[in-house]
């Protein structure tokens, strides 16, 4: 060879050396081991001995890395709230796919459903309702160890109420059109079927809808958002149920473009501490999904969760601490040597939804849902006529009653103490008292019977959504409509040994004795009613809703603002079935049509100074038509409307900071906002009326004020200390009005009474929460973690009446023992603070990198505390002081009635992936 063709070839040669080193490189999509998802902005670093080169994931979960020298090299993906993943990777010269790279999502690996929050009984005869807002596990350090550590004290994020936090399936808004509240019941036990979650927090503005103040939760339940395989699982616990069976499975997106998913569990048993409650519970799921070159994806999801559970009931303390017992349940009583609950919650309401979504383009998306919901709303209840009060724990019925005689008083406590048919509901009277109760046919005319209050809703949305994605800014616009059409009414469930029930108002009666005014429909007077038939009181409540919505956002390298608007426009009317004798021209057919125009903006900022560190800011306006539960006087006997009712104003801003390096996470937020207008409804019997009544309450303002905050910080081999705190000051800020009618008469007891408010503080929620947990996780799947949680700061809550002009009337402050009847009126009770110790420890293993087989343990309240008080309620009823020519000179409050947490109590789960 001639010497310069040898000096070129080894010329090129050399040059080729370092072209060859520097195109190297790897790349892949990283996706959520569980849900099988894509991972956006998660930072993907190539460690080499001379530097690091690293990108964040798009989207799509896509990355790329390009000019990595070959060699072994470390690759490390750090993604906010997932455990950060290591791997070994041999770069070659060219660029290597990975395919898919797969991280585990780093939250509490509890398993809950519904059941985990503490139930209780919503519907007390104060009218309030206690449900806990149920804060789905999120990839925010916060929501993640607040929504499960919180949950045991009824913990209401930010001071608001359940509704205001919105629930969408699959794209369709779920919370229930007559209360607003979050449909959790709707999909209870589903737990892997309704795993995957898309949540956005506070004020921000989701892909689905603008929302409200209290973020949006879209639970992706569609059968290829399924993890693919089977996956069976079995629970017991000693707080909710007995057991739990679970089973699972799912064939993922096949290669022809269709999936396939389904679910099943049960629920079955009580618990360790109250007696009469218990769970027969059910749950399906089924969903089937095809997919047509990515460009048209139709499914079906079919879910419903048939469920029968006994219900806990709260009462006063005097009578837990007759009983020795915190957790005393005033439902229940001894029938044949059984125990036997009159308060037990029956519901079915199946949920079918289809989808389907054109995808044109990478950037351009078109999506319709369409759902229906239909079934039944049971809750059952004592009903009596003529006879005595058959609950154990009335008033009359206790040693307190009988302060004036400590004979009777003595005696009354030694029953309680040693006699089963006091302290419970001695269901054999009832039945001896119905079987000897004749008619003038010679049938046995009930006296005492189970009623069941039903709600059946007919439920139909639709809604259409629209995105595009250009180079800075994308939209999403969209429109949803809301058909419902529910019926309220009662059936007979249980004629407890007797024949017939008469249809008529015992109130009306008592009042008037007889007539066409005490009828309950003239259209069928003196109507024998027998078992599963309706009576009482019947009506329709029909519903219409209509909302339209943009959002815009702008994105441009690490700045975002987003401005999106909301106009609604909902209508309702109430429709009478029964015609009723008190008010036969206005109970049966149309009420007028309420018709309400409403509408939200906002705007949001946010900078990332780099893909793990950001400052963002909310801010919104919006009005919120009234529900139709909270909108009718009477809604049982009546078409009249609400005094002064109107849409809610709100305003609302939070400021917020958030920072992720590895496996260190920190989350700050700051929130303010004001509630305007807001109504309320609460039904009781009073006793000095001595008849059912209604208190309509309006211009009822709130402020919510406060601070949340998370921090997760990784200590050394798989240690980290994690914590979260809300601090918040939620008062009313206005004095509102209240009016009271009377059920059996158009009597107006009060007028535009003033409710002296202001300055109180909003019950139902700690208004501190916090909570601090040592963790450790281990490359061998072993996870462990002991936490404390601390609160303070939570409330009764209140009976306006006791806090107004009539109720304070004959009572001088001026002199001592007013001072203190004005007190024991008007002052709110705080709850003490409480600590609580939980702690959890849990294992899994692969077999044969195929099948997975698990087990946790998680125990809860460790110091065994009886005494924390986690809810409670002023009774409505007041008792009157008469002087000795028997008038009444002032009035005074009934006992007020709690609810308490539960001892130690654990949850073993043990589940098992194929």
């Amino acid at each position: 060879m001639k010497p310069r063709k040898v000096f070129l070839t080894l010329l090129l040669a050399l040059l080729a050396v370092p072209a060859m080193a520097q195109n190297g490189g790897i790349k892949g999509v990283l996706i959520n081991r569980l849900s099988r998802q894509p991972i956006k902005d998660a930072k993907v670093t190539v460690k080499t001995d001379t530097k690091d080169f690293f990108m964040y994931t798009k989207e799509d979960g896509v990355f790329e890395i390009t000019g990595i020298e070959d060699g072994m090299h470390t690759v490390v993906v750090e993604a906010a709230n997932f455990i950060t993943n290591e791997l070994n990777i041999k770069v070659e010269g060219y660029i290597k796919d990975l395919m898919s790279v797969t991280v585990a999502p780093d939250i509490s690996t509890g398993d809950m459903d519904d059941a985990t929050f503490t139930e209780f009984d919503s519907e007390n005869e104060a009218g309030y309702d206690d449900i806990p807002s149920v804060l789905s596990s999120s990839k925010d350090v916060y929501e993640n160890l607040a929504g499960y550590k919180f949950s045991s004290m009824r913990f209401l994020s930010r001071g608001y109420e359940s509704g205001t936090a919105d629930v969408y399936i699959n794209g369709i808004l779920l919370n229930d059109a007559l209360s607003g509240y979050t449909p959790y019941s709707l999909f209870s036990g589903l737990n892997e079927a309704t795993r995957e979650k898309e949540i956005v927090s506070g004020l921000s503005v989701s892909d689905y809808g603008v929302g409200g103040i209290n973020g949006v939760t879209n639970i992706v339940a569609k059968a290829a958002a399924v993890k693919k395989g089977w996956r069976t699982s079995a629970m017991t616990n000693s707080g909710q149920y007995r057991a739990r069976l679970m089973a699972t499975y799912s064939t993922g997106e096949m290669d022809n473009g269709w999936a396939f998913a389904a679910s099943v569990s049960t629920r079955l048993g009580g618990n360790d501490w109250v007696t009469g409650v218990y769970y027969q519970a059910f749950a399906y799921y089924l969903g089937v999904e095809k997919n047509i070159r990515d460009l048209h994806r139709f499914s079906l999801t079919v879910f419903g969760s048939p469920t029968e559970r006994g219900a806990q009931a709260a009462s006063t303390q005097e009578v837990y601490d007759i009983m020795g017992n915190n957790y005393y349940n005033p439902n229940w009583g001894y029938q044949n040597g059984k125990v036997r609950n009159a308060r037990v919650r029956d519901n079915h309401e199946p949920v079918g939804i289809f989808n389907y979504e054109f995808t044109p383009s990478a950037n351009t998306k078109l999506a319709l849902g369409v759902s229906y919901r239909m079934g039944r709303n049971g809750y059952s209840a004592l009903d009596w006529y003529d006879a005595p009060d058959p609950r154990p724990d009335y008033y009359r019925n206790l040693p307190s009653y009988f302060s004036e005689d400590p004979q009777k008083a003595a005696l009354a406590k030694e029953g309680w103490m040693t006699n089963d048919n006091i302290r419970h509901i001695d269901w054999g009277r009832l039945y001896n008292v119905n079987y000897n109760s004749y008619g003038n046919n010679g049938q046995r005319r009930s006296k005492y019977v189970i009623e069941q209050r039903r709600t059946d809703q007919n439920d139909v949305n639709v809604s259409l959504r629209f995105s595009q994605k250009w180079r800075f800014i994308n939209l999403n616009a969209g429109y949803n409509y809301r058909w419902n059409k529910t019926e309220y009414y009662k059936v007979l469930s249980d004629l407890l040994g007797g024949d017939v029930w008469l249809d008529v108002d015992q109130f009306a009666e008592r009042d008037y004795g007889s007539g066409d005014v005490i009828q309950n429909d003239l259209n069928n007077p003196n109507r024998l009613v027998t078992s599963g038939d309706k009576y009482g009181y019947d009506y329709y409540a029909h519903i219409n809703n209509h909302r339209g919505w943009l959002n815009l956002k702008f994105v441009h390298k690490g700045f975002e603002a987003s401005l999106a608007g909301e106009a609604g426009y909902r209508t309702f009317r109430r429709e009478g079935l029964y015609r009723k004798g008190l008010f036969p021209d206005n109970s049966y057919g149309n009420s007028e049509r309420q018709k309400f125009f409403t509408y939200t903006g906002k705007l949001g900022v946010s900078y990332k100074f780099d893909g793990q560190n950001m400052i963002y800011a909310n801010a919104g306006y919006m009005t919120r038509a009234p529900f139709f539960q909270e909108s009718f006087v009477s809604p049982r006997t009546r078409n009249t409307i609400v005094p002064n009712l109107t849409t809610e104003k709100i305003l609302s801003a939070d400021l917020n900071y958030s920072l992720r390096i590895g496996e260190f996470a920190l989350r700050i937020t700051g929130f303010y906002t004001t509630i305007k207008d807001q109504t309320k409804l609460i039904s009781f019997y009073d006793d000095i009326q001595r008849s059912y009544t209604n208190f309509a309450m309006s211009g009822i303002d709130q402020r919510n004020i406060g601070l949340e905050a998370g921090i997760k910080v990784p200590i050394y081999a798989g240690i980290s200390i994690s914590g979260a705190i809300s601090y918040g000051k939620y008062i009313y800020t206005s004095n509102p009005y209240v009016t009271q009618t009377i059920d059996n008469s158009n009597r107006v007891v009060l007028e535009n009474a003033k409710v002296y408010w202001e300055g109180y503080r909003v019950p139902g929620t700690p208004q501190l929460s916090s909570d601090i947990s040592l963790n450790y996780r281990g490359r061998n799947y072993l996870f462990a973690s002991i936490d404390l949680g601390y609160f303070d700061g939570m409330f009764i809550s209140m009976n306006p009446l006791r806090r107004t002009d009539y109720a304070l009337a004959g009572i001088d402050p001026k002199t001592e023992e007013g001072m203190r009847q004005m007190t024991a009126m008007t002052a709110q009770e705080r709850f003490p603070k409480a600590f609580v110790l939980g702690a959890s420890i849990g294992k899994s293993w692969y077999i044969h990198r195929k099948y997975n087989l698990g087990v946790n343990l998680d125990v809860k309240n460790i110091l065994n505390s009886h005494n924390i008080k986690t809810g409670g309620f002023e009774q409505m009823r007041l008792s009157a002081n008469k002087d000795s020519s028997g008038e009444i000179i002032s009035y005074s409050a009934f006992d007020s009635k709690y609810f308490y947490m539960f001892g130690i109590n654990y949850m073993v789960n043990v589940y098992f992936r194929f």
